[in-house]
């Protein structure tokens, strides 16, 4: 007889069961014919998000830096208004990864920088490009971090860099 604990423990967690990985590929499928449109003529890159997602957020923008050696920037949405915002014009390109719960506030957000002359990457609300994502918010974060991989990758063969030779970057990092 197996105890609840045990048999909890056997069970594939939400992030580890098919379906996410379904959702990831489809978002990631459904984003690629986009993705080269929305990033055309941009040299600002601005990465939104809010709760688990402000984290993929900064990996975002952190990849796109690493990759294309771009301008990037991560923020919660909401606190992005009291001064960042300055920044947007038609060179920017806005990733917005919506939550679920706080899309209106983060819709919000997406116009007006959109009326500032940004592109907006919208992935589970509104944007110039506007992606649906699949799934419970809770895996909302591992959905979407293929489709910012391959946008780095795509500023990055903008810019005309390789990719597997990032600048100043080795794969492991020494001290002493």
């Amino acid at each position: 007889m197996s105890s609840p604990c045990r048999a909890a423990a056997s069970r594939p967690r939400r992030w580890q069961r098919p379906e996410t990985t379904r959702a990831a590929e489809t978002l990631l499928n459904t984003a690629d014919p986009h993705l080269k449109s929305v990033i055309a003529g941009r040299s600002h890159f601005v990465f939104l998000g809010a709760g688990a997602l402000y984290g993929v957020a900064r990996e975002g923008a952190l990849k796109l830096r690493e990759m294309s050696l771009s301008q990037t920037e991560a923020h919660h949405p909401l606190e992005y208004r009291h001064g960042p915002v300055s920044l947007i014009d038609e060179r920017s390109c806005v990733i917005v990864l919506y939550h679920p719960d706080t899309i209106a506030e983060e819709a919000l957000v997406a116009r007006e920088v959109m009326a500032k002359g940004a592109r907006v990457l919208g992935l589970g609300g509104p944007g110039t490009v506007e992606l649906p994502i699949a799934g419970p918010a809770d895996v909302r974060p591992l959905v979407c971090l293929p489709v910012l991989q391959l946008l780095g990758e795509y500023v990055a063969r903008m810019r005309g860099l390789d990719t597997l030779a990032p600048r100043h970057l080795t794969k492991v990092v020494t001290i002493g």
